[in-house]
């Protein structure tokens, strides 16, 4: 009979895992702390270690080096209130799964028999390497984040290419950040494009660059976006809107890591780590006909999918305070109930961007150190009369030209839609950042010779 440990401090979660483990015919020992754990570990021999991070004394991720200096065994952690950083320190220790609570008893018995066959194998977990320090924020102690966080973590350990799905405002790029904040490729830069602001020649330019020459106006080869990851991650936002001759070309890319500037006749070479966003479902990307088939399976080898604020409203409370401490940092200030229950009400099409609209707003409305009801209803209330957030405001407009270009006889109407958003990003941008081209090409996500030809094409000048 194999035989398993059972570290948690509460009663019903070890006879819950006693009953599992009877019927996969495995033997248990339980133990309230880390500190019996470990003594058990080193008296006894065991196919299987299940932890919980939140302990009396010595917490789980603090007790799971010492556990796996005892025990090759498989390690199974599971918690209630993790981390981002929870769930990368455990996976990077080598634990072999990262449970969230509550959890599904069919769930939890996969990943034990798991566990026992990989025990029974004699298979012995990696070492560990150095937890990357993040300063990319991600709130939340739900069910869903949990679930999340554990999708962050174990994308890290790898190198194979990931889809980001999700809603506008869910915060797919932090996920995006997050991923190479804590994978082997840190050091390196990750580097952003967001593909629905360029045309198709222009994104060719952005991704792979181009050489003296190659078009008019081209004074000098200029590096892509792909050299620029070398070694890094390059971050493609909005992926489903990518034409399918850039396609074509990034496939090619992505499986020899070879690629031709623009006017180039000779391959360079860039070994990036591919990680892609989009506000459409996999299912969407993968039946679309814009959409090649051979490119999706070939981005989307991790698909991992950003929840809807909507389905993780238990975090409102968190994410409200950490919004409203980044608008008044030197202040303590909180939202009463009666604003938190208010805030809890909304349907937040907007997801987390919504949230956080709100909260700046409510800051500035009142002079309060707990803001009440009435400073959110004001904002709420402002944003209504202007169409209410400017997402919206921007979506309302958007429809309203669609519906009126669409009659006409223009072929070109997203590139006239471009052309009517594109110099107010720019503008913005280079006000945001004091006219530093750099900087504001950055915050842009394009390149900065992207950025200098746009600006001449609209004649935009710095200030």
């Amino acid at each position: 009979m194999t035989h398993a440990l059972v570290i948690d401090d509460e009663p019903a979660i070890c006879h819950c895992f006693e009953s599992l483990f009877a019927d996969l015919n495995c033997d248990v020992t339980t133990c309230p702390s880390a500190e019996d754990g470990l003594e058990q570990l080193q008296a006894n021999s065991f196919d299987v270690v299940v932890l919980d991070v939140r302990l009396p004394g010595l917490d789980g991720v603090t007790a799971l080096p010492q556990i796996r200096q005892l025990t090759d065994a498989p390690i199974v952690v599971m918690t209630a209130h993790g981390t981002l950083s929870t769930a990368v320190s455990v996976v990077e220790e080598g634990a072999f799964e990262y449970l969230p609570k509550p959890f599904e008893l069919d769930q939890v018995t996969a990943v034990l028999e798991r566990a026992l066959a990989q025990s029974a194998a004699g298979s012995v977990p990696g070492p560990s390497s150095d937890s990357a320090d993040s300063d990319v924020e991600m709130v939340g102690d739900s069910v869903p984040m949990q679930h999340l966080f554990r999708q962050i973590a174990l994308a890290a350990q790898h190198d194979a290419p990931v889809l980001i799905t999700g809603e506008s405002g869910t915060g797919k790029e932090l996920v995006a950040q997050a991923i190479h904040r804590h994978s082997a490729r840190k050091s390196k830069d990750l580097v952003p494009v967001h593909l629905a602001s360029l045309s198709e020649s222009l994104l060719e330019r952005e991704l792979f660059g181009h050489t003296a020459g190659a078009f008019t106006g081209a004074e000098e080869s200029q590096t892509g976006v792909i050299d620029q990851a070398d070694g890094g991650t390059l971050f493609l936002d909005e992926i489903g809107e990518t034409p399918v001759s850039c396609q074509i070309k990034l496939l090619r890319t992505i499986e020899s890591g070879e690629f031709y500037p623009v006017g180039a006749s000779r391959p360079r070479s860039s070994q990036f780590r591919l990680v892609a966003a989009t506000n459409r479902s996999a299912e969407f990307l993968r039946g679309s006909e814009h959409f090649r088939s051979d490119f999706f399976y070939r981005i989307a080898t991790i698909q991992i999918h950003v929840p809807p604020l909507r389905e993780r409203r238990e975090d409102i409370p968190q994410l409200a305070d950490f919004f409203l401490r980044q608008c008044s940092p030197e202040q303590t200030r909180s939202l009463s109930p009666a604003a938190l229950d208010q805030l809890q009400q909304r349907s937040y099409p907007g997801n987390i961007r919504e949230l956080k609209n709100l909260i700046i707003g409510a800051a500035a409305q009142s002079t309060e150190t707990v803001i009440g009801p009435g400073a959110l209803q004001q904002t709420v209330e402002v944003a209504a009369e202007s169409g209410r957030s400017p997402e919206q405001q921007l979506i309302s407009a958007a429809g309203a030209w669609a519906t009126a270009q669409i009659s006409t006889d223009d072929e070109s109407i997203v590139h006239s839609a471009l052309e009517l958003v594109e110099p107010e990003l720019i503008r913005a941008a280079l006000k945001h950042c004091k006219g530093n081209r750099s900087a504001a090409a950055q915050r842009l996500g394009i390149h900065r010779e992207t950025l200098r030809e746009k600006m001449g094409r609209y004649g935009i000048k710095v200030e």
